[in-house]
């Protein structure tokens, strides 16, 4: 997870740059009745033209949802600044800054002052242009570089002067029917632009209504999100799941609360599914954008999903999210487990890192297949390397766990095989031996452990 600072200030010698840049609160400016015209400080924005499209650049929108495009026209409107002839000339002030005190009671050189145009820079729409849509907030879609009038997602916009004006065409993918809409532009350096496109302002804000309650939900200085809704599927964005196994695709609604920050997570790294019994599962997709983050606005609250690849026969799962080295578990079909639902038979602890736990072990279909838990004790996540760490001993040889085998496992360790900092993690490794297993290595972060598996032939 990381937080997104929502601009980049920068200065140059011949013209004053007045970049976008986020801060604390945002207040709504105007109602659905003004005009579709609305100013900061420093720049106007007209709505010339909107209105839904179910197809835009010859793409048809998904069921269900619809294309909404903007045009929008925005001019640069910043008062000229004074500044010395001198900085915009670029000369150096080679008097440290005392000017006619160290001229021997000469009197200094007069300053010049000119009017300078103050350059009104957006960093990168993508960050900071949304529509919102009967209460939660929409990015901007990749069709916005297509189409003629669009602009790069994450290209700078500037007007240079003031009085220039430009042209930029938006697209925005919603659901289909949606009644209440608005434009939103981040801008705490000169104010936000909220401008009312169709039905009620206050509607299409979601009035600043927090993320709905549903499944689970959690809140904290940083994210305010909610899992709405779990959906099991065969096949997700094309791609069917592998025999055995379902897509669980989880709905969130959530929103920054991180002072003009967006909050982006990694769902294949910092969201996973827990079973009852402590079987994690990482995220495989979802909502991301091209970097791989799913994302969450300040102000307003904005719908996402996570997809995950689960076993079939498993229906009951907990959320849990990792924000930085904290983490948080989340209701869905069942509460998050505490810790493991049955005792383990033998456990080591390996210094102020983890604790391995050794559940039991049984031979299916020609394999060893080793039921084991892992407890992290530290505040940052504990990478696992299996085959390294946990070696079967069997007729005198030493065995890997078996990757290709182990992958087939409905309990198979996450991947990556990384454990969340204080959270509990069960998992099974198979072995290839024909022997009777005698023992099982731990080569651990701090110390080592033999694991005794006397019985098991």
């Amino acid at each position: 997870m990381s937080v997104r600072p929502l601009a980049i200030a920068r200065l140059s010698a011949l013209v004053i740059l007045a970049s976008v840049a986020l801060s604390t609160s945002a207040h709504a400016q105007g109602s659905a009745a003004d005009k579709e015209r609305r100013s900061n400080k420093a720049a106007q924005v007209a709505v010339t033209a909107s209105g839904f499209e179910q197809r835009v650049d010859s793409k048809s929108a998904p069921a269900g949802r619809s294309y909404f495009v903007l045009e929008t026209e925005w001019t640069n409107i910043h008062p000229k600044q004074k500044v010395s002839k001198d900085q915009l000339e670029g000369k150096p002030d080679r008097t440290m800054g005392v000017g006619g005190l160290m001229t021997g009671g000469k009197p200094g050189k007069k300053v010049e002052y000119v009017d300078a145009d103050v350059a009104y820079l957006v960093p990168s729409f993508f960050d900071h242009a949304y529509l919102l849509a009967d209460g939660a907030s929409y990015a901007l879609d990749p069709l916005t570089e297509k189409v003629a009038g669009g602009h790069g997602l994450k290209k700078e916009f500037a007007l240079p002067k003031l009085g220039d004006a430009k042209k930029v065409l938006f697209v925005y993918l919603v659901p289909a029917g949606a009644k209440n809409v608005a434009f939103q532009f981040f801008d705490y350096s000169y104010g936000h632009i909220l401008i009312p496109l169709a039905g009620d302002l206050k509607l299409a804000a979601g009035a600043g209504a927090a993320a709905p309650k549903g499944l689970g939900s959690l809140k904290d200085e940083y994210i305010e999100l909610a899992a709405t809704a779990v959906d099991f599927r065969s096949a997700y964005k094309d791609e069917n799941a592998p025999e055995g196994w379902r897509y669980a695709v989880i709905k969130l609604n959530g929103k920054s609360l991180s002072k003009g920050h967006i909050v982006q997570v990694e769902p294949t790294e910092y969201i996973w599914l827990a079973t009852r019994g402590g079987h994690i599962y990482y995220g495989c997709g979802g909502s991301t954008t091209d970097e791989g983050f799913i994302r969450f606005t300040p102000e307003f609250a904005q719908g996402q999903e996570v997809a995950f690849v689960v076993p079939a026969a498993e229906k009951d799962f907990s959320l849990g999210l990792r924000v930085e080295n904290r983490v948080y578990a989340m209701a869905l079909t069942v509460p998050p487990a505490a810790g493991p639902t049955s005792e383990p038979k033998a456990v080591h602890k390996d210094g102020r890192t983890l604790e391995i736990m050794l559940f039991g072990a049984r031979r299916e279909k020609g394999l060893i297949i080793l039921d084991l838990g892992i407890r992290s004790l530290v505040e940052s996540g504990a990478e696992i390397q299996a085959e390294a760490q946990f070696i079967l001993k069997a007729g005198g040889e030493d065995v890997p766990s078996d990757e290709e085998a182990t992958g087939a496992l409905a309990h198979r360790p996450p991947t990556p095989f990384t454990v969340p900092p204080r959270t509990f993690v069960r998992f099974e490794l198979a072995y290839a031996a024909e022997a009777a297993p005698e023992a099982l290595y731990y080569r651990g972060y701090e110390s080592e452990k033999t694991f005794s598996l006397a019985g098991l032939k």
